[in-house]
């Protein structure tokens, strides 16, 4: 997605490909006979913000249909994306609950994230006049040479049911 999300901020979906030379052979463009740019991680933190934030407000399918016996379905991508949380009532326990269905949804949907580094905590220091369930996200994205350390923001709007991801 990142190579997508690039030419889309470069707008150079719009620059011509079909170039030719004077003899009028096809002349491959300049954007495609570069080598591939290493991506920075500033960008890279960017990517998985985007990716994070556009899993966890997409409802998944369990949420408006019944998968028991079907587990293959549950698992699948078919099933991708977050719970429903306009129709919960948001009480303590179920606070709990929702770190750990965040934390599960990361695990199965978000592959760039090491499994075993992923921890979702509450931040109970936010004010509950504003209406919002605060978790902190902390994993590793798996990269080569060395695994970069990420964290996240995870701001449930209690009206709404619309979680907002933010980098730290």
């Amino acid at each position: 997605m990142f190579a997508f999300r690039e030419a889309h901020l470069e707008k150079d979906a719009r620059t011509a490909l079909d170039l030719r030379d004077e003899g009028g052979e096809r002349v491959i463009a300049q954007r495609r006979a570069a080598p591939r740019a290493a991506i920075t991680e500033q960008k890279l933190r960017r990517e998985i913000a985007i990716d994070l934030d556009a899993l966890v407000n997409t409802i998944n399918l369990e949420s408006a249909f019944d998968l028991s016996g079907r587990e293959n379905v549950r698992r699948s991508i078919l099933n991708h994306g977050f719970p429903d949380m306009t129709r919960l009532t948001i009480d303590e326990h179920r606070v709990d609950s929702i770190r750990v269905d965040l934390a599960a949804v990361l695990l199965r949907y978000e592959p760039r994230l090491i499994a075993k580094s992923i921890a979702v905590e509450r931040d109970t220091s936010l004010d509950p006049a504003e209406l919002k369930v605060r978790f902190l996200v902390r994993a590793d994205l798996n990269c080569e040479p060395l695994n970069v350390p990420v964290e996240f923001v995870a701001d449930l709007e209690l009206d709404t049911g619309k979680i907002a991801i933010k980098g730290r």
